[in-house]
């Protein structure tokens, strides 16, 4: 639920030495890359190293964005490098090209819908006071329903009147407004460390100007949204040169390994992609 996600409030870490974003990044965000489909098995844990490193161009300036206008595209991009920094001989999201894949997302069919969605009311509200039983079952006039914060409010799934390309388009500008507020120019023109300051009010939810999303929603978001674009396939968009995916030792989609490989300790082998499996490229 767009207006009350709460469930990652931590603030995040100033992330101007990448190594150490990364460690608390990946540490805290196991259960979200395993719902991009990046589980990786017991026989791929025993043959494939831990993270390596990786090298990479700049993503591809010929891909088309189709979504987002240059200014939204350049804003998403400052953002997601900003969650998972990184630089050409260690990579992050921007060398990665995650703004690629949320773009993908958005201007796919179903208008950036990943998971299932509700769309009409009731809607859920958190309330952090204990409600009574008769508040819970019975929808009011603005059509919501409330229900006590913790860990079953995941069961409510998505629920929100605006689809995700509202939640990007209202956010961006509020992130935008928050910081001309702020500091006088548009996130883009900040330096690291102001972006940084914008991300962690966000991520408090102690940002001003933000309605529908909020600013930790929005925040949530990007986040989850950057981790999908840097260990998903490169097939969806993100994940150039399968960075994401040498960043954690994952060996992609590989087919089988021979009781060999299981059986060697030492083995290793680079990550291989939907398209190279398949035969299609991006």
């Amino acid at each position: 639920m767009t207006g009350t996600d709460k469930s990652d409030p931590r603030p995040s870490p100033r992330p101007h030495d990448s190594h150490v974003t990364r460690r608390f990044f990946l540490k805290g965000s196991g259960a979200t890359i395993a719902a991009t489909g990046v589980v990786v098995p017991v026989a791929a844990q025993q043959a494939t190293p831990a993270a390596t490193p990786a090298t990479t161009e700049r993503p591809d300036p010929a891909i088309a964005i189709e979504f987002f206008n240059p200014h939204e595209s350049a804003t998403v991009e400052a953002l997601a490098a900003r969650i998972l920094p990184g630089t050409p001989d260690d990579p992050g999201a921007r060398e990665a090209g995650v703004v690629f894949y949320i773009d993908q997302v958005l201007a796919g069919p179903n208008g950036g819908y990943a998971v299932k969605t509700y769309d009409q009311g009731p809607f859920l509200v958190v309330r952090e006071e204990e409600s009574s039983v008769e508040s819970t079952s019975r929808t009011d006039i603005y059509r919501v329903v409330e229900a006590p914060a913790g860990d079953e409010i995941s069961r409510y799934g998505y629920q929100s009147l605006l689809t995700p390309q509202d939640i990007y388009r209202r956010g961006l500008k509020s992130v935008d407004a928050f910081a001309q507020s702020s500091f006088g120019k548009p996130f883009i023109e900040l330096s690291d460390a102001d972006q940084d300051t914008i991300l962690e009010a966000m991520s408090a939810d102690e940002a001003t100007g933000f309605d529908a999303p909020s600013g930790s929603a929005f925040f949530t978001k990007l986040r989850n949204d950057t981790i999908e674009g840097m260990f998903s396939d490169p097939l969806y968009g993100g994940n150039r040169d399968m960075v994401g995916w040498k960043l954690i030792g994952y060996p992609g989609a590989r087919g089988f390994y021979t009781s060999e490989d299981m059986a060697n300790p030492q083995f290793s082998a680079p990550p291989v992609s939907l398209a190279d499996s398949t035969g299609h490229s991006h």
